[in-house]
This record gives C-alpha cells, structure tokens and sequence, in this order.
C-alpha cells in the first residue's frame, strides 16, 4: 500500500459519503469509497480502531469540511460506543451489508481496550446494571477471553475470531436474555426449548450474514457443549478451546453480576465453581488462569480493609490478593472527601472481606476514579 495517511475526526462527516477507500494500520481494507458512515457510535469506534487513507488520494480529493476536534483516547466512551455498535449489529444481523467487517473491527478495539485499559474493562463487569445486560455481557465475556488468550499466547488472529465468537454467542436469544436477567421464575418449557437451541440457531444466523470463519462458527454453535458430553444442543464430547473459553468466561462474567433472582457473587466463589464442576473428568484447565488473570479481588469489588476503612478495588495488585483500592469510607462509615488509595499488599490494608456494592453507601463516579487512577 502507498503512504498513508492517517484519518481524523476532521476529515469524516456523518451521513456522507466516503471520498476514499479506508484502510486499517495494517493495510487491511475496512470502509470501500461511498460508504455511508450514519452513526456517531460507528463513528467513534472506526476513529478509535485507526482509519489511513492513500496518501496521494487525500492530495488529491477535496477534503470535507472540519466538523469536530480530533478523537483521543477515552476508555469510557470508548466502552460505550463499542456497547452501543454491537447492540446495532446484533439486532440488524439480517441487514447489515457491513456486519462482517464491523465485528472484525468491533474485536479488534476489544482487543485495544483489554490492552491499553483491562482494569476500567473488568470493573465494568463488576459495576454493570441490568440495563443492556445481553450486550454488556457479551461484550464482558470478550474481554474475559481476550485477557486470558493473550495469556495463554494465543496469535491475533485466533484471538479475533475468539472475540467476535463470544460478543456473538448469544445471537438467537438477545430479547429472551433481557427477560431472564429479570425474571425471578425459573425458565418456562418453551424459554428452555429457545435457550437449547439459540448456539445452533446463532450460528446459523451468522452463516446467513456472511461469516465463513469455522473457528468463529463452531465457537458460538459448541458454547454451551462441555468436554465428555452432556451439554446442548448436540452433546459433543469435544468442544473446540475457543468453545470451551468462551463457556467459562460466560458462566464467570454471569456469576459476578447483578441478576433479578440472585445478588452476584464473589470473583473467589465463582472461580471456585469453575474449579470444582465436573469437566470431562478432569479440572478446567482455563480456571486458573482466569484467576491469576483478573486477580481475587476484580476491580469494582468493594471491599473491608484491616484498619476498618471501605472501599473499591481499582487495579490489579503484583499479586492475586493484593490488588490496589480506593478507600471511600473511614473507620467510621464516613465517606472521604477525596478517595484515599490503599496498597493491599501493606499490613495495615490488607483486604479483610468482600462487601456487596448495594451495602456501601456512597455515592462515587466510576469514571472520576478511573480516569484519576
């Protein structure tokens, strides 16, 4: 590819067309000439993923007028332009001509957030709302697993095709999630007959709107299958490892969240249950890792510290259980003025206990803490 030029927030204008071809950083061809950018969430998302443009076609053609500061990295508005694309993608699967080169791009900024800001990410994941649950957990369960992958020393590319699998995995179901996330009665027959068969019907679903990446396929049509059998819809023996990551990241990502019918539970207790569940005969083998990966104590776990303070876990620690905290509440249940920071791995605030976020009361704006971390 010749020189490129890299695209900013001035050269771009919604609901016009595209005056060039648009390329990634890596000469890989995302937007064709005329296409219509019509959302400012799609907006958002391209600018943060990097857009480049041939260097003698921006001589050449009249650049559109300025129509807004250039973007810079924002971890927050980031996360909810990402939250509010794939809710677009997922509910215009049928329609959208660019699903396929969307969610590629959708992964890859997944990939720049669990990257350049996995600590804002995992807190979101314990801080989430009902509100939006099926893509806010899709969209945890990706982060989960690119976290672990690049552990594991998964390549970029099968770590893309992990992250679109696990945003897309409960494609068939979307409506019927929302419903459960609020329902306190177990699943009626017929909600159980759609859960059964939403892995086989999503990628189904996908086929039909272009996507011919077997591993990305197979991992949304086997998440729910477990090694050695007894999993829907088929009960395969052997799911493929991005199946069985996706599984387990899914299952944690549910059991740390707000649900109607239950209070979430701890980081601990819910690695606990991936440890001891039956699988296959043997231990899950992705367990450990996830543990050593997002730590005992996630950020946005709130939390007693030895000398009686109370406060919010905000990034991971050298270790497992000694992650970095924010103290919100003095010895006394008063709420500091300014958050104080804590190093847990010093005797004097050592974590003592898990207090769930409905029990602290004060009020504290995630991205200010985030933001000044």
């Amino acid at each position: 590819m010749p020189l490129k030029h890299h695209v900013t927030a001035d050269l771009l204008q919604l609901n016009k067309p595209l005056p060039w071809d648009v390329f990634d950083g890596t000469g890989q061809l995302l937007l064709c000439k005329g296409y219509v950018i019509s959302r400012e969430s799609q907006m958002q998302v391209l600018l943060a993923h990097g857009l480049y443009v041939d260097e003698s076609l921006i001589r050449t053609t009249p650049l559109p007028s300025a129509a807004r500061p250039s973007a810079h990295y924002d971890p927050f508005r980031l996360w909810e332009h990402i939250l509010d694309e794939l809710g677009i993608l997922l509910r215009t699967v049928h329609i959208e001509p660019e699903f396929l080169t969307q969610m590629n791009s959708l992964a890859r900024l997944v990939q720049m957030l669990a990257e350049r800001s996995p600590d804002t990410a995992l807190a979101a994941m314990i801080l989430t709302e009902q509100r939006r649950y099926p893509i806010i957990h899709s969209l945890h369960t990706a982060i989960l697993c690119e976290l672990i992958a690049r552990r594991l020393g998964w390549d970029e590319a099968r770590r893309t095709s992990l992250c679109c699998a696990a945003m897309t995995m409960n494609l068939a179901m979307l409506e019927l999630q929302q419903q459960l996330c609020s329902q306190r009665r177990a699943p009626t027959p017929e909600q159980r007959r759609d859960i059964n068969r939403h892995p086989a019907l999503g990628a189904e679903m996908l086929l039909n709107a272009g996507v011919t990446d077997e591993v990305w396929l197979a991992a949304v049509r086997d998440h729910h299958e477990r090694r050695g059998g007894g999993g829907y819809p088929f009960g395969i023996t052997s799911p493929s490892a991005e199946a069985h990551l996706i599984q387990t990241c899914d299952i944690f990502s549910a059991k740390v969240s707000p649900r109607a019918a239950r209070a979430p539970i701890t980081a601990q207790e819910a690695a606990r249950a991936l440890f001891v569940q039956p699988d296959g005969g043997g231990q899950n083998p992705y367990a450990a890792t996830l543990i050593k990966e997002v730590g005992i104590f996630p950020p946005g776990t709130c939390v007693n510290l030895a000398n009686g303070e109370t406060g919010i876990v905000l990034q991971r620690g050298a270790s497992a259980n000694t992650p970095l905290v924010m103290s919100l509440l003095n010895q006394n249940g008063l709420s500091y003025q300014h958050p104080l920071r804590r190093d847990t791995s010093l005797k004097l605030y050592e974590i003592t206990s898990v207090v769930p976020r409905d029990k602290v009361r004060v009020r504290f704006d995630p991205e200010v803490l985030w933001r000044n971390a």
